[in-house]
């Protein structure tokens, strides 16, 4: 009996796996955005209905300087009261180094290898932030309007929220499954 829940837990966690796109505008239309530099940050507010772990986040940027000169701070942070708080962990802030040649201004980052959890029932932001004085780039516009969006002008010192369009882009994670809720759900 004992190897039949065995089989039945491994065949329900091999089918019950849940890859979701927690937050998603599509691919944008044009390069107009938001600026993003040393006084200019933006942020999308995302909702999690169900627990999960954050597996990759897609971006679309331009620059105009060279390869090197544009790098940006991504970063996904609690909700301090409908503006961006501190950063959900250590491991949910990234440097990355905008991609100016790829065609349609696409940029990856793959959260795999970090365990980063997000709760069930609750709303984060992903933050955009210049990482150095030499950072002058724009986050597509999202083709949709009426998007939860903050925006600073002073680095992220302070944010101011309301409903715009939001950078374009996704978000990626793994829905978390409780062994236990299978377990009697199999009874």
């Amino acid at each position: 009996m004992k190897k039949l829940y065995i089989i039945l837990l491994f065949v329900g966690l091999l089918f019950c796996q849940d890859r979701s796109v927690i937050f998603n505008t599509g691919s944008p239309d044009s390069t107009e955005g938001y600026i993003i530099d040393p006084n200019h940050s933006i942020a999308n507010r995302i909702f999690v209905a169900n627990s999960y772990v954050l597996e990759a986040m897609v971006f679309y940027m331009t620059a105009e300087e060279a390869i090197g000169a544009n790098n940006v701070v991504i970063s996904i942070r609690e909700d301090d009261n409908g503006v961006p708080g501190a950063p959900i962990s250590d491991l949910s802030i990234w440097e990355h180094a905008i991609d100016t040649l790829h065609p349609n201004n696409y940029n990856l980052i793959v959260t795999t290898d970090l365990c980063i959890y997000l709760d069930e029932d609750n709303y984060y932001w992903w933050t955009i932030e210049a990482a150095d004085e030499s950072t002058n780039a724009v986050w597509i516009y999202s083709n949709g309007i009426f998007y939860n969006t903050a925006s600073s002008e002073d680095g992220g010192e302070t944010w101011i929220s309301g409903s715009y369009y939001a950078g374009a882009g996704g978000v990626w994670a793994e829905a978390i499954v409780n062994v236990e809720d299978l377990r009697k759900e199999g009874e």
